[in-house]
């Protein structure tokens, strides 16, 4: 059925997001240790930058009083939960209408 393969699709996405929730997370921690002109550094990097920039033009607004810390990674990463979450609803949805069908 149709239902079974929105569902698969919907996992690969389920996991995608979860590999890149790993990999803001590891490049936040690896801000604090590696120079970012490493390789593995620049290589995370590029792959995070382009999810995690929205969120850092949203944070430059937020008058942070002067704390050097980014949380522009802490909103990506909290809405890349929601949208696994979300991700997931419709997953257990399909997997109940499809039973029925």
């Amino acid at each position: 059925m149709i239902y079974w393969g929105i569902i698969y699709v919907l996992r690969g996405i389920r996991w995608f997001l979860n590999i890149l929730s790993w990999l803001i997370v590891i490049n936040a921690f690896m801000s604090w240790f590696i120079d970012p002109t490493h390789p593995i550094r620049s290589f995370v990097m590029r792959v995070v930058e382009p999810v995690v920039s929205p969120f850092r033009r949203l944070t430059d607004r937020l008058n942070t009083s002067g704390f050097p810390i980014d949380f522009s990674p802490l909103f990506a990463y909290l809405a890349i939960m929601i949208l696994q979450q979300i991700i997931e609803v419709v997953e257990n949805f399909l997997k109940y209408r499809a039973a029925f069908f």
